[in-house]
């Protein structure tokens, strides 16, 4: 065939099933620079043919062989133009007159152009994934050029192969095909990939391009220990100097990111860019890791990276797939990382550079609203709020917009009588929620009266006689409607708390009687920079086996009223509002004060329930929050009380691995894997874990026990007795206040049993 360069003719060349959507828009961003259309259809059911005929397109069909390549191919032995354009149906042509004048301009051996794709995903428009890659789809006709792969088929191999180059453009090519696209449309999406993939690695087992893709698939289909499965495998077998390794690093590294894995991530990554420096997604990848690890210094090295690399749009890294984002969302993160450093300054300039490069980024003003919030300029954030919330009704600020109102209210009622007022400001302030409680609550308020100024109890829905009660001790009583999220309920009655400090119990809890002429003084006498006081709760666990299990945890049950949403609650159940303290820069302190806990003292049904419901609540939680280390432990202690003791050392594992537990809940889960393991007579990782709970908690008695018992089972006697002393002797001197965070109470015949077979040197 004569290939005319200056004057070409074109045949744009596209397979098709069921695209009436998607169809016509395509062919109109084309239809005048193109020679000839030619329409593959592989089974269309709609109205497709019809809008092809309209635009007097070539139509053939095509019965669907599960191979894209096959329907490619066909639709290639159609064309009768010198020169083929191949676009999807959910790809629009940016810049058309782009087409000849690549051509033109191009050397004689050229036999392929690269055309830039920029594509969105995911259902959140305000806040999409936005990616960059080049790929050949403008190439001579010529026989022996042809498309392989069963799926995510390839042309540049069959091109280089016939002794032909390749040219970069200045084409552009906007791709639609997962921007707000309905969840199940993109699930289907991606299990007819994977489908079209195993066939194509069962063809292949080797082949590293297809399983890079394979472990995309299952990455997009959240299965993501078979995405680290493929992805180990196709980089095992992606020979060094192909294009696809940088890539296949960067998925690597997101896969690995979502396992909780960072050394990995991070390694990764690091990998890619050794390859292709300047990038963005291995800096984008990087700085995400390094946020989700609160080390913000080396996530704004990151996310600054990448805004330079972003302004060069270099073309090897296209080449292999680039990641981008707005620089307003750059910004926005950049700004967020300073806030973590505890610098709103810095925080509201990068703030108030993505909202000048873009006023309708709903990021950057929220975060702008909070620095002021922060700051105490309330009606200066309630600006910012409403503004957020004209541009899009979003649902999450309701409770950021009403809290700010309430301080604006706050704000102009004591503008002129805070001094006057001062004396009358309430100290203590009692926080709860409740729901059909009257059985409990009396007995909870009779432990905390004469020491609290005020009782708020939000109720989520009572039916029995729980208000009245609440009345009856003078309570303020708010309504909220439950959404399955101990939180929100949690954050709602911090709002109408007006103490200066709070303290927060359940119905089913009890003020211990020797704190009360304790917890004025303490409070009064704390330093500026302590926000929280750990309380031990004691509590009784019975088990669904009908043992019973004494408990001991310190938790901040007492903190600082610094205003909603400065402090707040997180978690949909076993609630936390330390990572809220700790975000401020202030400090928790230990205390001797007690609560005793009777909810877990309750008949073998009223426990398989609450176990259900919490199962529930936490599935849901680790759902909306993969990565949310302290959701994995209680999710694995829950599913340990179901007996599902697999599942539950799966989610223990997982929540060590991320990295984020504190080091009483650390400490907690790692001797709850060496209890799970040790009774997998694993006796050596029982030994690991329980050593490495004793690092972060060396007081307790629980982790000790395990100590001992590992060892005994390991045969190390002496070892073994001089360890079951020391429990004993630290049974002795308890005082039933656990300075580690947590602690199981032990009793003593367990441990003398131990002892004895240490003595015995028998098991």
């Amino acid at each position: 065939m004569f290939y005319d360069r200056t004057n070409p003719k074109i045949s744009l060349c596209m397979i098709v099933k069921n695209e009436e959507k998607m169809l016509e828009d395509c062919l109109k961003s084309v239809q005048s620079y193109v020679h000839e259309i030619i329409i593959v259809d592989t089974g269309s059911e709609d109205k497709t043919k019809e809008i092809a005929n309209s635009f007097a397109c070539r139509v053939f069909d095509f019965k669907w062989s599960k191979n894209f390549a096959e329907a490619r191919n066909f639709s290639l032995s159609k064309a009768t133009s010198p020169f083929i354009l191949v676009l999807d149906a959910d790809e629009r042509l940016l810049n058309p007159e782009e087409l000849k004048k690549a051509i033109r301009n191009s050397q004689h051996d050229t036999g392929g152009w690269f055309v830039e794709i920029l594509s969105e995903s995911g259902t959140n428009q305000n806040n999409p994934d936005n990616y960059r890659n080049s790929l050949v789809r403008l190439f001579i006709n010529e026989p022996n050029v042809k498309y392989k792969g069963r799926i995510h088929e390839q042309i540049v191999e069959s091109i280089l192969s016939n002794g032909l180059k390749l040219e970069n453009t200045e084409i552009k090519v906007n791709h639609l095909g997962y921007k707000n696209t309905n969840v199940s449309l993109l699930r289907n999406k991606q299990l007819r990939n994977l489908e079209l993939l195993n066939e194509a690695i069962l063809e292949n087992p080797n082949d590293g391009y297809s399983l890079f893709q394979r472990a995309k698939t299952y990455l997009a289909l959240n299965q993501l220990q078979n995405a680290e499965q493929d992805i180990q495998s196709s980089l095992n077998n992606i020979i060094n100097g192909n294009i696809v390794m940088p890539q296949a690093l960067n998925y690597g590294a997101i896969i690995a990111y979502r396992n909780g894995d960072y050394r990995t991530a991070i390694d990764r990554a690091m990998k890619s860019l050794e390859i292709i420096p300047e990038q963005t997604f291995a800096n984008f990848v990087l700085g995400e890791v390094y946020f989700s690890m609160n080390n913000f210094n080396f996530a704004i090295k990151h996310y600054s990276k990448m805004l330079i690399e972003m302004s060069k749009n270099n073309f090897a890294a296209r080449l292999s797939g680039d990641y981008y984002l707005p620089p307003e969302q750059l910004e926005y993160k950049i700004g967020r990382c300073y806030l973590g450093l505890n610098n709103p300054e810095k925080a509201k300039e990068h703030f108030m550079l993505g909202y000048q490069m873009n006023e309708r980024d709903i990021n950057c003003i929220v975060g702008l609203g909070n620095i002021e919030f922060l700051k105490q300029n309330y009606f200066a954030a309630l600006n910012y709020l409403k503004k957020a919330k004209s541009i899009n009704p979003l649902n999450e600020i309701d409770g950021f917009i009403s809290q700010v109102e309430s301080a604006v209210r706050q704000q102009f009622q004591s503008s002129n009588s805070d001094q006057v007022n001062n004396h009358n400001k309430p100290f203590l302030s009692l926080s709860m929620i409740v729901k059909n409680e009257e059985k409990m609550l009396e007995g909870c308020l009779d432990s905390v009266k004469g020491i609290v100024d005020e009782i708020i109890i939000v109720d989520t829905g009572s039916t029995d006689y729980t208000l009245t009660l609440a009345e009856k001790f003078g309570a303020k009583i708010y309504h909220h409607r439950w959404n399955n999220d101990f939180a929100s309920a949690r954050n709602e009655s911090l709002k109408h708390c007006t103490g200066e400090w709070i303290l927060y119990l359940d119905a089913d809890e009890r003020l211990d009687e020797g704190c009360k002429q304790k917890i004025i003084p303490l409070l009064k006498s704390a330093d500026e920079n302590t926000a929280g006081f750990m309380l031990t709760i004691e509590s009784d666990h019975v088990q669904l086996d009908g043992s019973v299990e004494l408990h001991r945890g310190g938790y901040p049950r007492i903190f600082r009223n610094l205003g909603y949403p400065t402090i707040k609650f997180e978690g949909r159940v076993h609630e936390q509002i330390t990572p809220s303290i700790f975000a401020l820069g202030k400090s928790i302190a230990f205390s001797d004060l007690k609560i005793i806990h009777l909810g877990y003292n309750q008949s073998k049904e009223v426990m398989q329930e609450k176990i259900k419901r919490n199962y529930q609540l936490l599935i849901a939680h680790v759902q909306e929050e993969p990565l949310n280390g302290y959701a994995w432990y209680q999710l694995g202690q829950t599913l340990a009380q179901m007996m599902l003791f697999k599942e539950a050392e799966d989610a223990i594992r997982f929540s060590i691995q991320t990295g984020k537990l504190s080091d009483s809940v650390y400490a907690s889960a790692t001797s709850t894997l060496a209890q799970l393991v040790g009774n997998q007579r694993k006796y050596d990782e029982a030994l690991y874990w329980a050593e490495k709970s004793l690092e972060k908690a060396p007081n307790q008695v629980y982790a000790m026990n395990l100590k001992a018992y590992s060892l005994l089972h390991l045969r190390k006697y002496n070892e073994a007795e001089e360890v079951f002393i020391e429990v004993l002797e630290r049974l002795h001197k308890a005082d039933g206040i656990p300075q580690s965070g947590f602690d199981i109470q032990i009793p003593e015949n367990v441990v003398l049993l131990g002892l004895n077979k240490a003595r015995e040197k028998t098991i």
